[in-house]
């Protein structure tokens, strides 16, 4: 694989991981296929096996997270406009990750009536699906959460590993976005059925380290931009914004790094005004 195959691969990857994996989901639609998914996972094998043998690897029993403490706090949010056919801004949208002193928190749609939160919570050893305007939360063991994030890296990375029709190019605009100085990269997709081409604004000015983080820190810090000799600008280097065009070369989507502060509110790691509901009581 070139070096310019490994640092389109390594954006991908950047990229996957920076955006909420499952931000544009209608909230019912994610619900409905986190419960067959635990129903099938949790479900029918294990209750066959009896709740004790679920007990043996869940919550309390999960032996994996001995500090649950995140050595980094910090929030992370992004601004997301969606374009009608005119070219004019449709929807927007805020979104953030939020890493707190004990967990991690996805909070999609932030302000809206379907706003939802994904908290992974270590000191409880469980993930939490928050739904914010119905005062309710689905509880679920955390036991496999980090394996499905570090499979669905692994699957975009085959995935760019394979698109050899893909390529980057450098361009000379450079542009100051929300306070940081970024260079403009053009990707252009192969095979894609929705979009031609991305702009890509990235700066190396983002300065925050979340490897010490357990689940999307992690993965965040896991993906660097690999050195390359013509693109120096991408090595280590943040999205600040993107822009997807269609293939009539019209904007789509736009989503920008909007905030980046060193503190998180630990609003979204109380469940205690929520009604919770555990997915295992079914069992």
């Amino acid at each position: 694989m070139n070096s310019r195959t490994r640092t389109g691969m390594a954006f991908l990857l950047a990229a996957l991981l920076y955006l909420p994996l499952i931000s544009s989901a209608q909230p019912s639609a994610v619900k409905r296929g986190i419960e067959k998914s635990m129903e099938q996972k949790y479900g029918d094998p294990q209750r066959k096996k009896g709740k004790e043998e679920i007990a043996k690897v869940t919550y309390e029993n999960d032996k994996r997270y001995k500090d649950p403490n995140n050595k980094v706090q910090a929030t992370i949010a992004f601004e997301s406009k969606q374009f009608n056919k005119k070219g004019d801004v449709k929807t927007t949208t805020k979104d953030k990750i939020v890493f707190g002193k004990t967990g991690e928190c996805m909070v999609m749609r932030e302000g809206e009536k379907d706003e939802m939160w994904m908290v992974f919570n270590y000191a409880d050893k469980a993930n939490y699906m928050v739904m914010v305007r119905d005062g309710s939360a689905m509880k679920m063991p955390l036991i496999n959460m980090q394996k499905m994030i570090e499979k669905g890296a692994q699957k975009e990375a085959e995935r760019s590993r394979s698109d050899d029709k893909a390529s980057w190019k450098a361009t000379e605009e450079r542009q100051t976005i929300n306070g940081y100085n970024c260079r403009k990269f053009i990707y252009t997709y192969p095979d894609n059925p929705h979009f031609a081409t991305m702009d890509a604004w990235v700066s190396t000015e983002v300065k925050l380290d979340l490897s010490g983080n357990y689940m999307l820190g992690a993965r965040l810090s896991s993906y660097k931009f690999p050195d390359h000799p013509e693109y120096k600008d991408m090595i280590n280097g943040f999205m600040v914004r993107s822009i997807l065009y269609d293939k009539k070369g019209k904007p789509e989507m736009q989503r920008d790094l909007v905030e980046l502060k060193p503190s998180a509110d630990e609003k979204y790691f109380d469940l205690s005004p929520f009604k919770i509901n555990d997915v295992l009581s079914g069992l």
